[in-house]
């Protein structure tokens, strides 16, 4: 400073005073009000020389700091304070427009929206979010730095959504709240597909989905549903948690609305379970009943059931973050042994957004009255085609019966079997063609979340399994999992060649597989990225999918009578029927549902027989406890 003096070099001079500036606002030792009364002083003396006259850009700069100095200020009164902020920051969006500096507008009109709302000039905060959310859509795709920067922004930007939605039900516009909740949730997936324009024109599929996903209405949501279904919209504030009730018995929301208290809870709750399951599968299977009674207290799930009216038969979970994790359906209610999912005979699905829904609603085949229903093994005209990947790294003996048992259930079928079910294989012709034609795809095998990055997750095929080559990138292509095994990603399907399928005459995907249906639970991004939504933007309306490691031999029996249910029941419907039946079923029961049923061949009913005779007495259920039946969700239509 005793060299750059403002007479010799007066820019130089003002640049050093809104560094200077910065540092004692951003400074840790000290008194905070001494501190920011020092900043404010180095800005407005910026401000001398960087006039908007002569460096416009670097005033507004410098506009924009001294607004945040001043909203943190702690002399003065605090309303003055806050005024002379808002003056800062419009002062400074007259330089910084959409058009000419669209990452800065968005920035400082948060800011100035954060100023507003201290303020309560609610008002004036919507309107000014309203122009940052739609600079930032204006912005989408354009950001073509590597993808930890892009999550980077995505997070930060995210907030600005946030507070817009409690700007909305400050003022009442509860639709509107939904409504960019929703934009928020489907902004990441929406860049995605647009991200996909600077290597190869998008597909007409994609440009669909693109245009389809960018803004839903209320009415549109309220749509989606029928007389008899609800619809539970999670969203987490850094105060509390509300969820969102939609239905067609009200013309708006019914919100129910957290403590703080609750929130902190959950975020606890969360942790504890995530950490448990991650380290310590066998505790976190012992405890995860007594853990589901607790989450459903934390979040008061019988206060938000009485609020949804009780001619609603069927139930459509909306979870934010890292709900998206817990089996909601299985949460214990009212009396002791019911739960959620006997609520609702009609079933509990799960979407993880409105809009994806909607594109899933909109896909949804409609079946010809004129083809008769799947037969039997010996029985009738099959009606839809399966394509299958069945036991492909040979280490799971219940998958096979559970294939070999459903595709009698098809005409034509495709079965990709054992060490055959490679990635090359999958990608070649004629099973390429065969998977894209497809009206259920199934796939039996293991599958793997990566928290880290997500569309690095895959569903595990055959060969995938290898020692990380000394000379590899092993952050790029390889993964250990818990159990010391290492994936090569290059020979399993990922997530991101998930997004790059065609499936337009996918009914239902069915990921018999461990975590097909995890996302990232640190993530505080909205948007819920995982191998259901990848299946979502391929084509199909329907995926089940995992939310931990699922038992084989379970999920063996669940998916066959899943696969019943099917000959008169929606996927859901099916599904949670499927679930209550293992969930109540005696080991007589079983035995004998297994001797009686038509599909499962001899030498499998012995094999099933045999080990519900080793383990358990004819009076136990087996799998009354929630980790053998509730680890399967339906997500879409």
């Amino acid at each position: 400073m005793q060299e750059r003096t403002r007479d010799r070099f007066p820019i130089d001079w003002a640049m050093t005073q809104n560094n200077l500036g910065n540092a004692y606002r951003n400074r840790i030792r000290g008194e905070r009000a001494e501190n920011l009364e020092i900043a404010i002083s180095c800005y407005t003396q910026a401000l001398q020389e960087r006039t908007r006259d002569r460096f416009p850009i670097e005033w507004a700069m410098t506009q924009n700091n001294l607004g945040i100095a001043y909203g943190d200020r702690i002399r003065g009164e605090r309303a003055e304070n806050l005024e002379l902020a808002i003056s800062c920051y419009t002062q400074a969006l007259q330089e910084y427009t959409r058009d000419a500096l669209p990452q800065d507008h968005a920035e400082t009109a948060f800011n100035l929206g954060l100023a507003y709302i201290d303020a309560e000039q609610y008002a004036d905060a919507y309107d000014i979010f309203q122009s940052a959310i739609d600079t930032l859509e204006f912005l989408r795709g354009e950001i073509v730095s590597g993808d930890e920067i892009k999550q980077k922004h995505a997070e930060e930007y995210n907030r600005i959504y946030r507070r817009m939605v409690e700007v909305c039900l400050e003022l009442e516009y509860y639709d509107q709240a939904v409504e960019y909740i929703e934009r928020s949730k489907t902004r990441n997936l929406v860049e995605l597909i647009a991200s996909q324009k600077r290597f190869q024109p998008l597909h007409e599929l994609d440009q669909k989905i693109a245009e389809e996903l960018e803004h839903i209405r209320f009415a549109e949501i309220q749509a989606l549903v029928d007389d008899h279904t609800a619809i539970v919209q999670w969203y987490i504030f850094g105060n509390c948690f509300r969820a969102f009730i939609i239905t067609r018995h009200n013309q708006h929301p019914t919100i129910w609305k957290s403590s703080p208290q609750d929130v902190k809870d959950l975020k606890k709750w969360s942790d504890e379970y995530l950490e448990t399951y991650a380290t310590k599968k066998p505790l976190w299977r012992r405890q995860l009943a007594a853990k589901l009674s607790k989450l459903a207290d934390i979040l008061h799930i019988n206060n938000i059931l009485d609020l949804i009216p009780s001619s609603c038969q069927a139930l459509i979970l909306v979870p934010h973050r890292y709900l998206h994790l817990l089996p909601l359906h299985a949460l214990p209610i009212g009396e002791e042994g019911n739960c959620l999912l006997d609520k609702f005979p009609r079933g509990v699905r799960y979407a993880p957004s409105c809009q994806l829904l909607k594109l899933a609603k909109s896909r949804n085949p409609t079946p010809n009255p004129s083809t008769p229903r799947r037969g039997t093994r010996t029985g009738g005209e099959k009606s839809r085609s399966l394509f299958a990947i069945q036991d492909p790294n040979e280490n799971l003996l219940y998958t096979n019966i559970e294939v070999e048992t459903i595709e009698r259930y098809f005409q034509p079928t495709t079965v990709i079997k054992k060490g055959d079910a490679t990635k090359q294989a999958l990608f070649q012709a004629p099973a390429f063609k065969s998977l894209c034609q497809a009206q259920v795809v199934h796939f039996s095998s293991h599958g793997y979340f990566d928290i880290n990055s997500p569309v690095d997750s895959a569903i595990a095929l055959a060969d995938c399994i290898s020692p990380i080559p000394a000379d590899a990138d092993s952050s790029k292509r390889y993964r250990k999992l818990a159990n010391g095994d290492v994936i090569d990603l290059e020979k399993c399907l990922t997530l991101r060649d998930i997004f790059n399928l065609n499936l337009p005459e996918c009914r239902l995907v069915t990921l018999s597989a461990c975590e097909t249906g995890l996302s990232d639970p640190f993530s505080t991004s909205d948007e819920y990225i995982g191998l259901p939504s990848g299946f979502l933007k391929a084509g199909t309306s329907s995926i089940v999918s995992s939310l931990w490691a699922v038992d084989d031999f379970a999920t063996a029996l669940l998916m066959i009578r899943f696969y019943d249910n099917q000959r008169s029941l929606p996927v859901a419907q099916a599904l949670s029927e499927a679930q209550r039946w293992l969930r109540n079923s005696t080991q007589a029961e079983l035995i004998e549902w297994t001797q009686n049923h038509l599909n499962i061949d001899e030498e499998h009913k012995q094999t099933i027989q045999q080990r519900l005779q080793t383990w358990y007495f004819p009076e136990h259920k087996p799998f009354r406890k929630p980790e053998a039946w509730a680890g399967f969700c339906a997500i879409g239509q």
